[in-house]
């Protein structure tokens, strides 16, 4: 019987040992597992870190960039606003600059005018002046000529008179009176005569 157990205990030394084995085997692999794990923690620790850094470094180098592109956009933008404003500033100048030579020329034009309205009245009001004083002047001489005329007239009148009292005529184209036959003579040689005088009526 001890021949049949035999097999059977060393089967069960065998299995004793190959527990043995595995148990040790398996703390082995526990404490193996476990350093992995702590292994593989740490390698995630570190890659995780390093992601970060990663992270932050891309995340600085981007933001970076986009600084730099947006600082060259705004540049080049800025540029472009002061070429526009530099370029609207020298035609807003150069309006202006003709705007005050078009109201300095108006302004010209405009006295210029004036002045020639002003020489234009004054002319007209000599003008007036002068015809006008003309005009007095004539009227002064026709006065005087009426004046002269009316004298002469008198005269005449007179003069007429005269002579129709004294019976004067025309003989020939040359005056002459009628004398008294019967009037006595008057001088040294009797060469005064009285004149017949029409007596009025």
């Amino acid at each position: 019987m001890d021949a049949n157990l035999s097999p059977l205990i060393e089967t069960a030394k065998q299995l004793a040992l190959l527990a043995e084995t595995l148990e040790r085997r398996s703390a082995v692999a526990s404490a193996q597992h476990e350093q992995a794990s702590q292994t593989l923690n740490r390698t995630v620790t570190a890659v995780r870190s390093d992601v970060d850094r990663i992270l932050q470094a891309a995340g600085g180098q981007v933001s970076q960039a986009a600084r730099q592109s947006v600082d060259a956009a705004l540049g080049q933008s800025i540029a472009r606003f002061d070429q526009t404003a530099t370029a609207a500033g020298k035609k807003v100048q150069t309006a202006v600059s003709e705007l005050d030579d078009g109201l300095a020329r108006a302004r010209a034009t405009l006295s210029l005018q004036i002045r020639l309205g002003y020489f234009a009245i004054l002319g007209a009001m000599l003008l007036l002046i002068a015809g006008g004083g003309v005009v007095l002047w004539l009227e002064w001489q026709a006065y005087g000529d009426a004046r002269a005329r009316t004298a002469s007239a008198n005269v005449n009148a007179e003069t007429a008179a005269a002579f129709a009292q004294v019976n004067m005529t025309s003989c020939g184209g040359r005056p002459c009176v009628r004398l008294d036959p019967k009037a006595p003579r008057w001088g040294d040689k009797g060469q005064y005569v009285l004149i017949d005088v029409k007596r009025k009526e």
